[in-house]
């Protein structure tokens, strides 16, 4: 057999390996027998040649198999994902702007299909990694796709609708390892010359719930500022929460604390460039 080794340091080596082969046999599921056959004080494992020959055979093409449908399965639900993506969006923009009056058959068609998105949700712990360095799901300007309620946060103003956007405004209070505590940012409501922003922070308090602190409002009329009120700290209204349920670079949907949904789908950054590329542009350190 030309397997066998012809000397003593061949023996030997050929020892070592299967003593190898022994140790990890439990991983690999391999037939290999661990008894000893005791001969002049030395263990020598009962293992042919043979049976060598079919656990190279049949152990490493499995584990080929093993990892080739690991990947695949991530195709299928990227693929999913992306195809359930797409079935709301569509039907968000299929109902009225910013989901505002709705049908009841509407909002149930729209939000089964958010609720299917929702389980496929990529991101762990959406709270925490929306203020993590780089803020790829927080940073730029976003636009309201749908929401159900009926307040002012729709864009909804007497008998017009208007375009909702939120900026990501920068951090305020790293912590100890550099990230940020606070993520500041607008969310704004123009009609044609008209424009109301109310400035807020956010803090991640659980691996999906951030609390909102409201620091002021602004109102603008052809870019010119005519109103300003900023908010008492601890005052009633002053707050509120966000249950962040899904999150990618593209796409973010939460729930207020009133129980509402509020999808935002990005959009161009306002004034051409988002905070992180005014960061980068000016070669400061955004930590």
């Amino acid at each position: 057999d030309v397997l066998r080794p012809a000397n003593k340091m061949g023996r030997l080596l050929q020892f070592v390996a299967i003593s190898m082969m022994l140790q990890v046999s439990t991983a690999f599921v391999l037939p290999l027998s661990s008894k000893c056959v005791l001969a002049a004080g030395r263990c020598r494992p009962d293992v042919s040649y043979a049976t060598l020959r079919r656990t190279k055979e049949t152990a490493l093409p499995s584990l080929r198999i093993q990892s080739e449908t690991a990947g695949a399965t991530e195709v299928d639900v990227e693929s999913k994902r992306e195809t359930a993506k797409q079935a709301f969006i569509s039907a968000a923009q299929a109902g009225p702007k910013n989901g505002v009056d709705a049908s009841p058959e509407q909002r149930k068609e729209i939000e089964s299909k958010l609720e299917a998105l929702i389980e496929l949700n990529p991101t762990k712990e959406p709270a925490f990694a929306l203020l993590r360095p780089p803020y790829q799901y927080f940073d730029g300007t976003f636009e309201l796709l749908y929401t159900n309620t009926g307040g002012g946060s729709s864009g909804k103003l007497g008998a017009f609708v208007g375009d909702v956007t939120q900026t990501f405004l920068g951090i305020r209070d790293n912590d100890a390892m550099g990230f940020s505590r606070r993520g500041i940012f607008t969310n704004n409501v123009q009609i044609g010359p008209f424009r109301a922003s109310l400035t807020a922070r956010c803090e991640s308090k659980t691996e999906t719930r951030l609390d909102i602190t409201f620091e002021e409002t602004n109102i603008s009329l052809f870019g010119i500022p005519v109103k300003k009120k900023e908010f008492e700290v601890g005052a009633k209204g002053a707050k509120g929460s966000w249950t962040m349920l899904y999150a990618d670079s593209s796409l973010r949907v939460l729930k207020t604390n009133a129980g509402n949904y509020m999808v935002l789908k990005r959009g161009a950054p306002e004034g051409g460039e988002s905070w992180m590329e005014r960061q980068m542009r000016l070669g400061s350190k955004p930590l």
